[in-house]
């Protein structure tokens, strides 16, 4: 899962950012930018291999939230870049979740 993410976080950054979306607008309750710089961010360090701060995991599952449910206020043209961000957060949540209740990513040692 963890190549997973890499490939997808590799695909969304060259994908560039959608031109029909304007910065700093807010689609839903997402603002377009800030959204995609902190998912990104966020995923980046769990593809890392860096576990990420209880803190941290619970702005990433807001924020996916908050993409989803803005997810049809953004130009029809640009969902794909957002459905891909959606993917990535997903993936990366997928890693960080702790089945057995400790402090350690999913899956054991990276």
């Amino acid at each position: 899962m963890l190549d997973d993410l890499r490939r997808e976080l590799e695909l969304h950054l060259s994908a560039g950012f959608p031109l029909e979306v304007e910065r700093g607008q807010v689609y839903g309750s997402a603002d377009a930018v800030l959204i995609d710089a902190d998912i990104y961010g966020w995923c980046s360090r769990v593809a890392s291999a860096e576990s990420l701060p209880k803190i941290d995991v619970q702005r990433l599952l807001e924020s996916k939230a908050s993409l989803i449910a803005s997810f049809f206020a953004f130009p029809r043209s640009a969902r794909p870049y957002f459905a891909r961000l959606i993917l990535i957060a997903s993936l990366a949540l997928c890693i960080t979740q702790e089945p057995d209740g400790d402090d350690s990513p999913a899956g054991g040692s990276w």
